[in-house]
């Protein structure tokens, strides 16, 4: 099975010992674990510096297609990032595929009155973002997929306790996404398939931290037709993909 993962990162950890550091490190677990591409950020982008720990994923994963670069983000009234289209152009130049954020961490606003003017142009550009629980909460998820209704958000960190507020919301917002990392409730893929379809999940190790064998065997085993599991292993985060960094109409054409 071809498997493309949502959900890991590169780098040193403070307060755990990961299971390794480097882009070597990263690359022979994905061969041992049959993953084919991953979705990176760096762990000194939440740690320590946005803008450090982005510039030193580049320098990393230089000369690594397999690894496809995800930033960590300030909104623009941080003053730490430059100025939005400063911020844009490079992203474009370093080719990055999605974006995350850390709120609580980094302790701003996710509210329009600091947020807005990112988001929007984010949204316009269908950059998906990475989101953890740890970093927000049901009520404000709610608000943002219905604010913007074109940006992709994929939910980090979901697990058993939190399906009922999570199928509410899934009922009502096709731009949510969950990966799998810790999504490990009993037939819980097999219930998000059913009733929301295939596209709404996507592979995620949660790497270096997380044990990748809980959402492989999820994958592999869920009762679920092959061409879900597909769905789940690489085309729908392939297709999110594919958009980040374009227009619509230009989404819509290529």
């Amino acid at each position: 099975m071809y498997i493309c993962d949502t959900n890991c990162l590169v780098g040193p950890w403070p307060a755990r010992t990961p299971a390794y550091e480097t882009v070597e490190g990263l690359l022979t677990e994905m061969e041992r674990l049959g993953i084919a591409r991953s979705l990176v950020a760096h762990t000194t982008a939440r740690t320590y510096d946005p803008r450090y720990g982005n510039r030193r994923l580049m320098q990393e994963i230089a000369g690594h297609d397999e690894l496809w670069p995800c930033w960590v983000l300030l909104p623009p009234s941080c003053g730490e990032m430059g100025s939005l289209d400063e911020l844009l152009a490079q992203m474009a130049q370093a080719r990055v595929r999605a974006v995350r954020l850390y709120p609580r961490d980094h302790t701003f606003s996710l509210a329009e009155w600091q947020c807005g003017e990112l988001l929007r142009v984010l949204e316009s550009r269908h950059y998906p973002v990475l989101l953890g629980l740890d970093q927000t909460d049901w009520d404000q998820v709610s608000r943002l997929c219905r604010t913007y209704p074109d940006l992709p958000w994929i939910m980090v960190g979901v697990n058993y306790r939190q399906l009922r507020p999570l199928f509410a919301l899934l009922q009502q917002h096709d731009n949510l996404y969950v990966e799998l990392s810790t999504f490990a409730p009993y037939l819980g893929v097999e219930e998000v398939v059913s009733r929301f379809g295939s596209g709404r999940l996507l592979f995620g190790s949660g790497l270096p931290l997380e044990d990748p064998g809980g959402p492989l065997a999820r994958l592999t085993y869920a009762a679920i037709p092959e061409s879900a599991r597909e769905d789940i292993a690489h085309r729908n985060l392939e297709r999110l993909l594919a958009c980040a960094g374009k227009g619509a109409e230009r989404c819509q054409t290529d």
